[in-house]
């Protein structure tokens, strides 16, 4: 559990992975986002820096992500971008820092990497929640912000997510209740048969992936498949797919899924909507939840906050 946020609070705001530049025009619609809803706002140092196509070399981003957490003014922590870079860091993380300080951690995309590990190695649930330059994107629905701020500012105990549009699709019928645990495809591919993989053994898995050619989708499938995880899992929430069709493709995302899972036959739906899309629901990792396939809704079972 983590402290629930109230008026006057503190947000950092990292770049644990690609960078961002000061001069983006998110950055000031972000912090007056943030600043009406009562926040003040600390940026990390890895906020504007560059390192190729980094936000900083690895030790200024690890640096950053523990200086977060062990910084008593913070009260919970935003990541404003994913893109790349968390997996050349996750190995070297001081995680007991973060269990000693357990806050509000939110991000998604790239940011996989760390929702997991966090959960993994610290026991602290996470949020593949709306990264920064959601949340400072003009485009940002209505939906969605109030999703949002629903998260931030209400308990979680009993609250039920379900697409605002009635556009999520059930594959296989039934009801499940576990931790929720995933987030982007391709992360949960490539940190498979690591120490950082994401185990699916009894839990509710969440996957969705962004800019990926069906047969990409399929090759990742394939490799969770061939490890066993697949099999592992009690339930599947594939999330949104964006720009992922191929014109020259015959099969599309789904026709690629519903044949992965017709082994299994486990609960699962497809369209939740979290992912890279809007609108976009914030979603828990590491917290128990109960799925309903049918009704395709979420219900959060335990309390995110104390």
């Amino acid at each position: 559990m983590v402290k629930r946020l109230e008026k006057g609070d503190t947000i950092g705001i990292i770049c644990p992975a690609s960078a961002i530049s000061l001069q983006s025009s998110r950055i000031p619609v972000l912090e007056e986002y943030l600043r009406r809803l009562g926040f003040k706002i600390k940026y990390g140092k890895t906020v504007g820096a560059l390192y190729g196509y980094l936000a900083g070399e690895d030790d200024l981003r690890i640096n950053d992500i523990e200086s977060m957490f062990a910084d008593k003014e913070i009260n919970a922590i935003i990541c404003m971008l994913g893109g790349y870079g968390t997996t050349r860091i996750v190995d070297k993380i001081n995680y007991e820092i973060i269990k000693k300080n357990p806050k509000l951690f939110i991000g998604f995309s790239d940011i996989t990497v760390l929702l997991n590990s966090i959960y993994r190695y610290c026991g602290i649930p996470t949020i593949h929640g709306a990264l920064g330059v959601y949340l400072g994107n003009p485009n940002f629905d209505e939906y969605s912000r109030n999703d949002f701020e629903q998260l931030l500012f209400q308990k979680q105990k009993g609250r039920v997510l379900k697409n605002p549009n009635n556009d999520c699709e059930t594959i296989y019928d039934g009801i499940a209740r576990g931790v929720m645990v995933g987030g982007n495809l391709s992360l949960i591919a490539t940190l498979s048969g690591t120490p950082y993989s994401v185990d699916f053994t009894d839990k509710i898995v969440f996957i969705e992936d962004v800019d990926e050619s069906p047969y990409r989708i399929d090759r990742y499938l394939s490799n969770l498949r061939l490890s066993g995880q697949l099999s592992k899992a009690k339930a599947f929430i594939f999330g949104t797919f964006s720009n992922c069709e191929d014109n020259k493709s015959s099969w599309d995302v789904f026709h690629i899924i519903k044949e992965y899972l017709q082994e299994y036959k486990k609960p699962s739906v497809f369209n939740f909507s979290s992912g890279h899309s809007f609108p976009f629901l914030n979603i828990p990792i590491g917290l128990e939840i109960e799925f309903d396939a049918n009704k395709k809704t979420i219900i959060f079972c335990n309390e995110l906050y104390y």
